[in-house]
């Protein structure tokens, strides 16, 4: 379950001003806002105007907390059902790992246009204040480059991003309300929603083993060795490109890997990549330790 199936995808109230065009030339759209303001739901909207008007249309989606096209901790280029990329952040927040976030957004953009993307909606996180939320919103609309930025704003949150490309001639911004049917969903909500995508996913999950010394630990085998113990340790698997192949909850760690994942075979993982959280029950609890806020599951 995701928050944005929760209602229907409505028509943004500013679509005729910047809608039409967009779906005339393409380009990349950037959906700006707090938390919970629509802007998945409006990323649905637009990728359904674009596949319905024939065109290319991909979406970038850099919420790991809240993930709509992927599972939790990832960032996800998403075309169709059987066509997406994910990238391993390995955190319910990008604090702590802004670096990853930029490089996620930056390939995955890559990709889609590599793949032929006409249209390309980037949808975000809401973490728009504060130092960290303004520099990191700023330095992902560099990297990104989009044609167009619409921003749905309590107050006047976004202000100090957006006045940074107010000048722009190659970004139009448009202001878009947001819309009466979108609620704000509490901490425990929202860790509710995470809890259950996390248990679907791995949902059929089976025990699997690799030789250690076939594989490469990032950022290193000595960051496995002082993560032993306090539960198990969420990670990515990563295959010969650098992509997510799929999540994994790290048993034991020897001369033989072992880990639970929904993968059928363990073929392709070249690297196994540490997250940041902890999950010492697979049904009812996931802590992120590096967080500093105590999340749980």
């Amino acid at each position: 379950m995701n928050k944005s199936t929760l209602f229907a995808p409505a028509e943004p109230s500013t679509w005729k001003q910047w809608g039409p065009e967009l779906l005339k030339r393409g380009g990349t759209v950037f959906l700006l806002g707090g938390v919970d303001t629509g802007k998945t739901s409006l990323a649905r909207f637009i990728y359904g105007k674009g596949c319905q008007a024939g065109l290319r249309t991909a979406v970038l989606e850099l919420d790991v907390g809240q993930s709509e096209f992927g599972p939790p901790t990832t960032a996800t280029l998403f075309f169709n059902k059987n066509e997406r990329k994910h990238y391993f952040i390995g955190r319910f927040s990008p604090q702590g790992a802004f670096w990853r976030c930029l490089t996620a957004a930056s390939i995955l953009k890559r990709e889609a246009e590599k793949r032929g993307a006409s249209l390309i909606v980037v949808d975000t996180t809401g973490l728009v204040e504060g130092s960290a939320g303004i520099w990191l919103k700023r330095t992902k609309i560099e990297i990104l480059k989009p044609d167009l930025i619409i921003a749905r704003e309590r107050g006047t949150e976004l202000g100090p991003i957006l006045n940074r490309f107010s000048f722009r001639e190659d970004i139009k911004i448009f202001r878009d309300p947001i819309p009466p049917q979108v609620r704000k969903f509490s901490p425990k909500e929202r860790a509710i929603l995470r809890e259950k995508k996390f248990s679907q996913y791995f949902q059929g999950s089976k025990e699997h083993q690799l030789r250690a010394d076939l594989l490469t630990f990032l950022p290193g085998p000595r960051f496995f060795e002082k993560s032993n113990g306090n539960g198990n340790l969420l990670v990515g698997l990563i295959d010969g490109e650098g992509w997510l192949i799929s999540l994994g909850i790290l048993l034991e760690l020897g001369r033989m890997v072992r880990f639970v994942s929904p993968i059928d075979s363990p073929d392709r993982v070249k690297a196994i990549e540490a997250g940041s959280i902890r999950i010492f029950s697979w049904e009812r609890l996931i802590i992120d330790k590096n967080e500093g806020t105590g999340e749980q599951l």
